[in-house]
């Protein structure tokens, strides 16, 4: 392992911060997938910063202070995922980076599908270009995108909790389907904290409370959505040791509650964080590890 690999086990230890068994094993886990997804970055992460922001819209959906987003649409096809027109296709091809998803560990998985299989599920402006969800029927995906390429190879997530009712077979009026942090486009040191989740067609508003009084509303398209909050990687004071110099760590912005709200403003459910890991980060392969414990309420 390389001395950058230890810094960014560190990084991934900071990220979570919570006290759970076998942490450290999960956060090398995570600084080997970085180190990967660096590599097959290159040289495009310097042309992220300055990329041009898309003009495109997929659906309407906005989380700008003040605005409601657009009243979630029923899936328009069998598999409950989106039609979606040739600009969103070109987006969610971008989210993919033209391939198939990629493993935690940054292997193919091409068993999981192309890029043709999956489409935008929903998406927000952010500085430089698109915070964006891409799906099939079974899995999804999450990226920061110029529309040209990334932040971070598409590294795939299962759909959680899914049932024979199908992606919107669950009980309650939404459901969380990942919280975790994003590399932004505007900067290497700049991330996106950020919720995404499935919600039912009366829900047409959703509020997301962070830590410390942060709030934000969420883009709410064809049955799901998508918020975040801006965060960056902050030198580490209390590192110690002979990794300690020049060793980097971002703040763990706990989710606090996500709440639905129906087109006459009336909250229908709020989900709150039953287990402390999953305030600071919940991705459906949490429920599969082996590692985290308790076992997320989310993975039920």
């Amino acid at each position: 392992m390389t001395d950058q690999m230890f810094k960014d086990a560190f990084t991934a230890l900071a990220e979570r911060a919570e006290p759970a068994d076998g942490l450290a094993a999960r956060a090398i886990r995570t600084a080997t997938r970085r180190r990967r997804a660096a590599a097959a970055a290159g040289a495009a992460g310097l042309a992220l910063a300055v990329a041009v922001p898309l003009t495109i819209t997929a659906g309407g959906g906005r989380a700008e202070d003040g605005a409601l987003s657009k009243p979630s649409a029923p899936p328009q096809d069998g598999r409950g995922l989106p039609d979606n027109s040739r600009q969103e296709l070109a987006l969610a091809r971008a989210c993919m980076r033209n391939g198939p998803p990629v493993g935690t560990m940054g292997e193919s998985r091409s068993d999981m599908g192309g890029a043709a299989d999956f489409r935008l599920l929903t998406t927000m402006p952010v500085e430089g270009g698109r915070l964006a969800e891409v799906g099939s029927a079974r899995g999804y995906v999450l990226c920061a995108t110029s529309g040209k390429t990334n932040t971070e190879p598409p590294q795939f997530h299962p759909w959680p909790g899914t049932s024979r009712g199908g992606l919107f077979g669950f009980d309650a009026p939404l459901r969380v389907d990942g919280i975790r942090q994003i590399q932004a486009l505007s900067g290497w040191d700049e991330l996106h904290a950020v919720v995404v989740g499935r919600a039912k067609p009366a829900v047409t508003r959703i509020y997301v409370v962070w830590e410390g009084g942060r709030t934000g509303q969420a883009a709410v398209d064809n049955g799901f959505f998508i918020a975040q909050t801006p965060t960056k990687m902050i030198p580490d004071r209390k590192a110690t040791g002979p990794m300690s110099k020049g060793a980097m760590t971002s703040p763990t912005i706990r989710v606090m509650s996500v709440t639905g709200y129906d087109a006459k403003d009336k909250a229908l459910y709020t989900w709150r964080p039953k287990v402390r890991t999953e305030k600071a980060g919940f991705v459906p392969e949490d429920c599969t590890d082996g590692i985290t414990d308790p076992r997320p309420t989310l993975c039920d």
